[in-house]
């Protein structure tokens, strides 16, 4: 090897091996150059070392180094919560499950350094021929990409291949109209809960994880503080929302009515119950239960089950109803996302008292309540 050279060639075989020298003073080892004259194994190297870094191991699969990647007490989530970005064991549970099903079955025997940008889009494109859709996809390459970038960090990989995105036509959100919402509230409901926390949805905005986690002691006459999240798949108490942020959301009086009766029927009865109780103390209503309530409750007002997954109606639904709502009647965007928390980055977050949101409860009322006689139901165990 020429002095200063930061390689050193020899040959086995007629095959010359090129070994790189480490930035701690060590060598690599040997890999095949392919080359059996010795000008065009110097050339191997120069172009290699011009690709990127020196792979420090070579034989390392996709899946011996994702072992726990995504684990809650793991280097990657710690490293998250450590620079300040929120991460909930929910988000670490629902990347290991696309690890597992998805990428490690496909890729996962693969050395790391062979899985370049050809690879990903055959990865890709072989997604999106089982039908998973753009979102989906992209989602799944996300995960992949942040695995492949940890590579690249301890030099397992010399660069990080481009990884091209699938497009994301994501499926409108269907909504109500007025005149159905008031026909959805004005029939009979199966159970009370259900009744109550549709409503509560539709004149909040608020999430079901959101509305399933509400205790007693967060209900304030006319208005609530939101502060936690119900992780269904879990079944634990998230100690914030989605976003992070607590918020105060006004309620109208009917509904401020309603979650006091349903107060009124809790069987626990103390300040840090579910509003929306179940027959355990510690565990609310399973949102599941919630949601059919809705679909049946549908079909009574003649929106089938067909037309209802063609219009994407789901409960989520609520959310859209409640911002388009409060747009059309002028309501400030920056107070609308301020009870939806839907608050960007770049804007100032502004804490509206609720005598600064009284105006949202009167389009509710009016929405809503102004000619609504309904039937809640009763408790169903």
């Amino acid at each position: 090897m020429a002095h200063g050279k930061p390689f050193t060639l020899y040959r086995r075989n007629r095959i010359y091996y090129c070994r790189f020298k480490l930035p701690d003073g060590s060598w690599s080892t040997a890999r095949s150059t392919g080359e059996t004259a010795r000008g065009r194994a110097e050339a191997w190297a120069i172009n290699y070392l011009q690709q990127g870094k020196i792979v420090v191991r070579e034989n390392i699969t996709l899946s011996e180094f994702s072992k726990d990647f995504f684990a809650y007490s793991g280097q990657w989530a710690i490293d998250r919560r450590v620079a300040g970005i929120r991460n909930t064991q929910r988000q670490c549970l629902e990347k290991t499950r696309i690890l597992t099903n998805k990428i490690l079955p496909a890729l996962g025997k693969m050395r790391l350094i062979q899985i370049d940008k050809s690879v990903i889009k055959s990865f890709r494109n072989d997604l999106f021929q089982n039908g998973l859709a753009g979102s989906t996809i992209n989602h799944i390459l996300s995960c992949l990409k942040v695995i492949l970038e940890h590579a690249e960090e301890k030099n397992l990989i010399q660069s990080m291949p481009r990884i091209e995105r699938a497009a994301a036509r994501t499926k409108h959100r269907g909504i109500l109209t007025v005149e159905e919402v008031r026909r959805l509230f004005s029939i009979e409901w199966g159970d009370v809960r259900s009744y109550v926390m549709n409503l509560a949805a539709a004149c909040t905005g608020l999430r079901r994880g959101e509305l399933v986690a509400l205790t007693m002691q967060e209900i304030h006459g006319n208005y609530i503080t939101v502060s936690h999240s119900w992780d269904e798949r879990l079944r634990i108490l998230n100690p914030t929302t989605k976003t992070g942020r607590a918020r105060t959301v006004i309620i109208p009086g009917k509904l401020q009515e309603e979650i006091q009766r349903l107060i009124n029927l809790n069987p626990w009865g103390k300040p840090d119950s579910f509003v929306f109780f179940s027959t355990m103390a510690d565990k609310p209503v399973e949102g599941s239960f919630i949601t059919d309530s809705l679909y049946r409750a549908l079909q009574k007002i003649g929106i089938s089950e067909q037309d209802r997954q063609e219009r994407n109606i789901t409960f989520h639904s609520w959310r859209h109803w409640f911002n388009s709502l409060l747009i059309n009647a002028k309501i400030p965007l920056q107070k609308i996302q301020s009870l939806t928390g839907h608050l960007t980055a770049e804007m100032t977050q502004h804490y509206y008292h609720a005598d600064e949101l009284s105006d949202v409860a009167q389009v509710i009322q009016d929405s809503l309540f102004a000619t609504t006689a309904h039937k809640s139901g009763k408790v169903i165990n």
